[in-house]
């Protein structure tokens, strides 16, 4: 009975602004390995974006990589994908031997018409890909007298089209049929504000129909968990952990499972397991200052965990506050301070001393001035703080 697990998005190394995630993003995948555990699935497949930035990760998201792919090839084999947050050839590096241990990294596009069979199930990684490299690897297999291939370079669809009929040509149809892609879908949701677009002006969408030959796609690049209201069976799992305030909270790996002897044309039970990590992305919005911040009190007060989440503070103010972030700190440590709309009186409009006629110094004690009062000048600390950051822009000005 094949049993297959989904996810995809994992991000080691991101950040939440200025925070870093890599205890949470730890925790998340103990949440997984968990859930291995209890599910014992036949293969893993992560459908791309396994790092966030494609070169020089942290080596903390290196020594993630390396304990992660371990702690499940000793369970499971695992299957991945590059995605566009990936360097297809790096984290491709040495998989002919990775493959003995039980880490298939499918990243050649040149290679993905061929059908990984493993665990009862026929898996074809469609990497992430643009369509200029789609072309080129059509135009190379051409006959010498074939029409040139036609795909413009924002046609994620009919790239992704041929890719599919290359490989579904090549298909044994002994087992289901299952593909790794990173694209996005259309129809399924905008595409989260941490993410790089793939989508610009209405191009780079890749219908679901174009997938739906295959009996399980496994998507990733949307973060939330969605599947094709058509076709459900196209389905992003969403990734293990918020990387933006806006993201949907919920987070979740796909299970998809076959009855035994299942052969191509066979669509799996689906269903999703959650993963909850301990501390939070969430935004306290529409609120007044002085609000947010008894709330803040009162968490601490009663030692409730959520003090410690990652907060945007997004108040509904409309005047200055002195000191924002640091009073918010003090009730927040995790928070950001947002402010959206600030009014300022015409008569209290910042009339810019001029730089030609005053120092650096006079300027920021005019713009101090403004921002929190006429009567407010700069302490002594404060001024030799100035002093000396000035010393050294200057310093490294003449090096």
């Amino acid at each position: 009975m094949p049993k297959l697990l989904h996810t995809a998005d994992w991000h080691l190394g991101k950040r939440l602004k200025r925070f870093d995630l890599a205890n949470e993003q730890r925790e998340a995948l103990e949440r997984l390995l968990d859930v291995i555990d209890d599910e014992q699935p036949d293969v893993v497949v992560v459908a791309g974006d396994v790092f966030d930035v494609p070169e020089r990760q942290p080596l903390s998201a290196i020594r993630t990589w390396t304990w992660i792919t371990h702690e499940i090839t000793r369970r499971a084999p695992i299957v991945a994908i590059p995605g566009n947050h990936d360097h297809a050839e790096r984290i491709g590096y040495n998989t002919h031997l990775t493959r003995a241990s039980g880490l298939y990294i499918l990243n050649d596009l040149e290679r993905s018409h061929e059908g990984l069979v493993l665990a009862g199930l026929e898996l074809f990684g469609l990497p992430f890909h643009k369509p200029a490299r789609v072309r080129a690897l059509l135009d190379r297999e051409a006959t010498d007298d074939g029409a040139p291939v036609e795909i413009d370079d924002f046609d994620y669809d009919t790239a992704m089209r041929r890719l599919v009929d290359r490989a579904l040509g090549t298909s044994r149809g002994a087992h289901p049929r299952v593909a790794l892609a990173h694209a996005f879908v259309a129809g399924s949701g905008e595409e989260d504000s941490s993410e790089d677009p793939i989508m610009v002006g209405g191009a780079g969408g890749v219908r679901a129909s174009t997938l739906a030959a295959f009996d399980y796609v496994a998507l990733g690049h949307l973060h939330a968990p969605h599947a094709s209201s058509r076709h459900p069976h196209v389905r992003y799992a969403g990734s293990l952990y918020p990387y933006a305030f806006d993201e949907h909270p919920s987070k979740s790996v796909t299970i998809a499972s076959w009855d035994d002897g299942a052969t191509a044309g066979t669509r799996p039970d689906v269903r999703t397991v959650p993963i909850e990590v301990r501390r939070q992305v969430r935004v306290i919005a529409d609120k007044h200052f002085s609000e947010v911040l008894r709330e803040g009190e009162a968490l601490r007060t009663a030692a409730d965990p959520r003090v410690d989440d990652y907060v945007l503070a997004s108040v509904s103010d409309r005047d200055p506050i002195p000191h924002a972030q640091a009073r918010l700190n003090e009730v927040f440590p995790n928070a950001v301070f947002e402010q959206r709309w600030l009014d300022v009186a015409a008569d209290e409009a910042f009339d810019v001393p001029d730089p030609s006629r005053h120092s650096v110094e006079q300027v920021f004690e005019a713009f101090y001035a403004h921002v929190y009062g006429a009567d407010e000048r700069l302490g002594e600390l404060e001024r030799a703080v100035l002093h000396d950051a000035l010393q050294r822009l200057q310093g490294e000005g003449d090096a």
